[in-house]
């Protein structure tokens, strides 16, 4: 017999169908945020301020090429869930995911402003608490090969490179604000880059995503190219290889319920 729909139905998928669409603008709108200091011509470019606080646990430049991926696989997401408005696991993560897009948007404008400091720490850190709380909800279902490439990779991804991000943006802040410990000095770097490796399995275990250890991955192949460049700290680039063995190792061992 045929499933009736009702008027609670009709409510919950019509939500949704706005929801797509709101995922959508959001993620067009994370694009178009970090060019509005340079619009308005205000602010300096994030990489300049980067740039100002510089210490051994930041990636080199081209690791924030990732940004194009994570862009990219926000619009082809949000673009899926226009299309399948009644999804259950869309239903889960769109909330977690509308939240990560409308505060990159926030970070990309403030930081060209005021520079890396505690605010834009405190808003980094609101986006990783929504991805990774996203993720864990995400884990309880039963989830097609569409719905893993569609709904959960656009949330790992953003949520495995901020998992790094946090992490350079409170070392970046102590350096900005001039505080103790100095990350500037390679042992503080190393315990910082320490305590990185070890949430981010932590996460990978509690999440089981795969997805969400990609991101991380790349950040510590440029933390450990960073390094090797800058030579007189080839502990850290040593720490960074080995992180990255053992979160490759952990992601072979997650498994994720599949419909």
């Amino acid at each position: 017999m045929a499933r009736t729909i009702t008027p609670k139905d009709s409510v919950s998928t019509g939500r949704v169908t706005v929801a797509g669409w709101l995922l959508l603008m959001l993620g067009l709108a994370q694009i178009f945020s970090g060019q509005v200091p340079e619009w308005l011509g205000i602010g300096r470019s994030v990489a300049e301020q980067s740039a100002l606080t510089s210490h051994p646990l930041v990636p080199l430049g081209p690791a924030f090429a990732i940004w194009g991926v994570i862009y990219l696989w926000a619009l082809v997401g949000a673009v899926w869930g226009i299309r399948h408005p009644d999804n259950a696991a869309l239903k889960v993560a769109w909330p977690h995911t509308a939240v990560i897009w409308a505060l990159n948007s926030a970070w990309s404008i403030w930081v060209p402003i005021h520079g890396i400091d505690w605010v834009s720490f405190g808003i980094i850190t609101v986006s990783l608490t929504a991805g990774l709380t996203g993720l864990m909800r995400l884990k309880r279902l039963s989830l097609s090969k569409s719905e893993t490439g569609f709904v959960v990779a656009p949330l790992a991804l953003v949520t495995g490179w901020i998992s790094a991000a946090t992490v350079v943006n409170f070392t970046s802040a102590l350096v900005a604000a001039g505080l103790q410990p100095d990350p500037r000095q390679v042992m503080v770097s190393l315990g910082f880059l320490l305590g990185l490796i070890a949430f981010a399995g932590i996460m990978l275990r509690l999440t089981r995503s795969r997805l969400y250890a990609v991101p991380l991955v790349w950040a510590l192949g440029w933390v450990a190219a960073a390094n090797v460049q800058r030579q007189d700290v080839p502990l850290m680039a040593f720490t960074a290889v080995i992180g990255i063995g053992l979160l490759l190792a952990l992601a072979l061992t997650v498994r994720r319920r599949i419909a």
